[in-house]
């Protein structure tokens, strides 16, 4: 007796279980070949993508994605003001500038939103009188694209007399960044928005390559000089509008954040094209490296986390802000010039001072002016003291007072007529060696 067409063929549900295993057991072992050929490094590690996670949802309040920009601040926020500078340092009185008073505008990435240079440089001002307005654009991740961008849509009514730009090793590509946007994960970039489920992307190397299908990490070696003709043409563009109106555009290159030996050739290209970049630009610039290669070149730490070679500690961060001074504030009344910054355990700095004839013979001294990122108010008894020569010069050695291995102090010289201070120099940074 010929068996049934219902016994020869399984029932629909078993076949669909049937083929629901089979796939199951396809995308198994396609995750498993795929794990095991995967060059390690080749894709965003799920540990980065929680941290970009983490940090969008803390600075929820602070940057959203932006669909000319890829992200771009929250005006009128917490954090931004309605002009898209830091409430940290606002304007003193709206848009209209205080008669007599500079504007100074500082445009960048973290380092500058971080004001790893620009609190310095606002004390260094403060400490010898200077009332200049010190204005802070930056904004984390950005490029000088789009934070040439930014000021002509938020800072350019301010017409600053001086834009300061800090020019990053990382500058002349994209830096991944991830928003909430429409309430979604979303990794974001000028014209590219590619939502992200963080668990699925932990779980899962296929969706990690589906993610990374749609979206390019544009910090990888390949693509690390990718946007450097757009950043230059961005660069181009407001120096033509800062000069156009009679004001000032100074840039600072900043390095990576690591002993030059250990810099990769990409990272070296990248250095070399920014410099290029500013001669081109013909405008004045600041090359920080070298600030950066006295500490790191004896291996002291230069990073704020030892795994970020993109942001300096505070000892760093006031050896380059020290080094950028005169070209971002100009030159003091009063110049004290330390014969280095890094200076050994129980050994000294020499700061020749110079002061101009109008102090001549009067006295001279140094203090301790705090430790930290910051310098502050003179505090305790002078460290040394001379008398200014016919031409108002010293010089006077300053011993290290601290012992811990990359501790910063700072130092200020005074000039004195009796008790009383005439005058002061910016402050000096001192970090301790071995």
């Amino acid at each position: 007796m010929p068996s049934s067409p219902d016994r020869r063929r399984p029932p629909v549900r078993a076949r669909l279980l049937l083929v629901a295993v089979a796939v199951a057991c396809a995308i198994l072992v396609a995750e498993l070949a795929v794990r095991a050929l995967m060059p390690r490094g080749a894709l965003l590690s799920p540990t980065a993508i929680e941290t970009f996670a983490a940090r969008a949802a803390a600075e929820r309040d602070m940057i959203q994605a932006d669909d000319e920009l890829g992200h771009a601040p929250v005006l009128r926020g917490r954090v931004y003001d309605e002009h898209g500078l830091l409430r940290a340092f606002p304007l003193r009185s709206g848009v209209a500038k205080l008669p007599g008073v500079a504007r100074l505008l500082f445009l960048g990435d973290s380092v500058t939103r971080r004001a790893s240079l620009v609190a310095p440089l606002a004390a260094f001002a403060a400490a010898v009188g200077d009332d200049r307005e010190i204005l802070n654009a930056g904004v984390e991740s950005w490029n000088p694209i789009q934070e040439v961008a930014g000021y002509f849509r938020s800072q350019r009514q301010l017409a600053a007399d001086h834009v300061v730009v800090s020019l990053h090793n990382n500058d002349l590509t994209e830096s991944p960044v991830m928003c909430l946007r429409d309430g979604v994960l979303t990794l974001c970039s000028p014209g590219n928005f590619v939502p992200v489920d963080v668990a699925w992307y932990g779980r899962s190397i296929l969706y990690q390559l589906y993610v990374h299908g749609r979206h390019v990490d544009r910090l990888r070696p390949e693509h690390y000089l990718c946007r450097a003709d757009a950043v230059e043409q961005a660069l181009l563009r407001l120096r033509d509008e800062v000069h156009g109106r009679g004001g000032a555009l100074t840039i600072l290159v900043l390095p990576i954040f690591a002993a030059e030996r250990d810099w990769q050739a990409h990272e070296r290209a990248s250095r070399e094209r920014c410099l290029q970049i500013v001669q081109r630009l013909g405008v004045p610039h600041c090359d920080l490296q070298p600030a950066c290669a006295e500490l790191a070149d004896a291996g002291l730490p230069v990073r704020v986390v030892p795994t970020d070679p993109f942001h300096p500690n505070d000892a760093c961060g006031a050896a380059l802000a020290f080094a950028a001074a005169e070209a971002v504030l100009g030159p003091a009344a009063v110049r004290a010039a330390p014969d280095r910054v890094l200076v050994p355990r129980g050994g000294a700095q020499t700061i020749a001072v110079a002061a101009g004839t109008a102090y001549a013979n009067r006295a001279v001294a140094v203090w301790r002016c705090g430790e930290g990122a910051v310098p502050g108010a003179r505090a305790g008894e002078p460290l040394a003291r001379a008398i200014l020569d016919a031409a108002g010069r010293a010089a006077l050695v300053v011993p290290a007072a601290a012992v811990e291995r990359g501790a910063l102090q700072w130092t200020v010289a005074t000039v004195l007529a009796g008790d009383a201070v005439l005058a002061s120099a910016r402050p000096s940074p001192m970090v301790v060696g071995d």
